[in-house]
């Protein structure tokens, strides 16, 4: 098995923010809404809360970082790379209630999903991945966009 997860990343939506012609901000929130549409149809154990990071109450954020799950803005590549504008906004968070699943909206990656639980339980953790995945596939797909790819 690869070290690291593969990245999966919208075919058509494309994060290099310093070369789109037409503007991030609208790309982020165009993603946001059709995540945000996805994940209402999670079922069971996928089923969860998205929290936008714009607006989101001072409890949740706390829960989160004490979670180690919220990511911040400042981290100075990102800023360089023109990858921070308009922080927070169109950026967000989704985990499931059992918090073995998350998803990060328009942080460094699109989409970054994770599936994660403690013990050895591998085949769990992929077969909830690959769930989510075939959820978002399908959703993408009815969304009229291109596809999910690893890259």
């Amino acid at each position: 098995l690869p070290s690291t997860p593969p990245e999966f990343e919208l075919a058509d939506l494309s994060m290099d923010l310093v070369s789109r012609l037409e503007s991030p901000r609208s790309r982020e929130l165009e993603l946001r809404t059709s995540f945000k549409s996805a994940s209402a149809q999670f079922k069971g154990d996928l089923a969860g809360n998205y929290y936008p990071l714009t607006g989101m109450e001072e409890s949740v954020r706390q829960q989160l970082v004490d979670d180690h799950f919220l990511f911040m803005s400042g981290d100075r590549n990102l800023t360089v790379a023109g990858m921070e504008r308009d922080w927070p906004e169109g950026r967000g968070i989704f985990h499931n209630k059992d918090k073995t699943f998350l998803v990060w909206v328009n942080e460094e990656d699109q989409l970054r999903i994770i599936s994660m639980q403690k013990g050895g339980d591998v085949l769990g953790v992929f077969k909830r991945l690959a769930e989510v995945l075939r959820l978002l596939e399908k959703s993408v797909k009815k969304e009229k966009w291109q596809s999910i790819h690893a890259r």
